[in-house]
């Protein structure tokens, strides 16, 4: 398809956004928040040149830029050009995921992955994948369900648009999160996908067409055993990491603690975490989720696997600190949530004029 010969109307250029994710607010041609940058009164939908024209006042690195309608559909719904073309060219979607080098079909489940060519599929993955800046739908995400966040873009992930595979068949395409596993001598074990919705900052709704919903976040193929490794979101600093079960979580813990902070996947991954030989590390901060009481182990899970990985580790010679939110059935993702509101509510609070109240004692 040429791009340049591709003409439609003001209604269906409304429409053709809308439909990738663009929302409703954004094209009414007043001023107001950028679906990809954020903020509030700087983006304008003005179709200009009849080609879904735009212009944000701070999404060239904080300076004016202007785009037309593909550019907005590729930097809201996390897709190439090429994509977005195929697609539009007839609706192919197969022969967009063709056009992907080594985009084959996943495996049946406890079908035997043949190792190599499990590789080639996770490494053209992550190749095609776009680096994250700090705009854009996956940062929107990430500070959405970790409000205030200021850690820099992560190495570690990566944005794509992603295949849903359920029973066999593809079901859908989302925008999502890929997250690179990496194990401790190095190698990579896996990429772990979270597929998030288009139109709206949260994680993906998937629904099959019999009402069953799906997970949002998901493996790929594992190309090794995974225990032991995580996904290295930051660099350690002084020798100290800290480990959580899930990204938000992470994130949330870095934000309190002040603790550069990797993530398992989940409570038994959490338990087998191995520190990287060469990195430095002596202190690991184990940010636990403090998960209700198994009934037939009377335990929490969550502080459970926390408690194994820190005898282990101290045996090991490295400094383990347990940390654990004060609700039950919360993780740290949850506590920060409630503590930024703790501040916020404090921040509205009138100030007291000690001066006036010292004269009348």
């Amino acid at each position: 398809m040429n791009a340049k010969r591709l003409k439609l109307s003001p209604e269906q250029w409304v429409t053709l956004l809308h439909k990738y994710g663009v929302p409703e607010s954004s094209l009414t041609g007043k001023s107001g928040s950028c679906p990809i940058c954020g903020g509030n009164d700087r983006f304008t939908y003005d179709n200009k040149r009849g080609r879904g024209d735009w212009v944000c006042r701070k999404c060239n690195n904080g300076d004016p830029k202007a785009g037309d309608g593909f550019e907005l559909i590729c930097k809201v719904a996390g897709m190439s050009f090429r994509e977005l073309m195929l697609e539009l060219e007839g609706g192919s979607l197969a022969e967009a995921r063709q056009c992907r080098a080594q985009q084959a079909a996943a495996p049946a489940p406890g079908r035997k992955v043949d190792p190599e060519w499990a590789r080639k599929r996770l490494e053209s993955m992550w190749d095609r994948a776009t680096l994250i800046g700090s705009d854009g739908l996956v940062p929107r995400y990430l500070r959405a369900r970790v409000p205030g966040l200021t850690a820099p873009p992560s190495q570690a992930l990566r944005q794509a648009m992603l295949d849903y595979r359920h029973e066999k068949k593809v079901i859908g395409q989302w925008p999502g999160i890929i997250a690179r596993f990496t194990l401790p001598d190095g190698r990579l074990g896996t990429l772990h996908r979270t597929f998030l919705e288009r139109s709206t900052v949260a994680k993906a709704t998937i629904v099959t067409n019999d009402g069953e919903i799906l997970p949002a976040k998901l493996n790929d193929v594992t190309l090794h055993k995974l225990n032991g490794g995580a996904v290295r979101l930051m660099d350690p600093v002084d020798g100290e990491i800290g480990v959580a079960e899930g990204l938000e979580t992470a994130y949330a813990a870095h934000m309190q603690f002040g603790v550069p902070t990797w993530y398992c996947l989940n409570r038994i991954l959490l338990a087998d975490f191995v520190v990287p030989d060469g990195l430095g590390i002596r202190v690991v901060h184990i940010f636990a989720d403090f998960d209700a009481i198994d009934p037939r182990t009377g335990k929490s899970p969550g502080v459970d696997a926390a408690l194994k990985l820190a005898k282990r580790l101290r045996a090991e010679g490295y400094t383990a600190v347990i940390h654990r939110p004060k609700k039950r059935e919360t993780d740290f993702a949850d506590e920060w949530l409630v503590c930024r509101g703790m501040k916020r509510a404090a921040s509205k609070l009138p100030v007291r004029n000690l001066q006036r109240e010292a004269a009348h004692v």
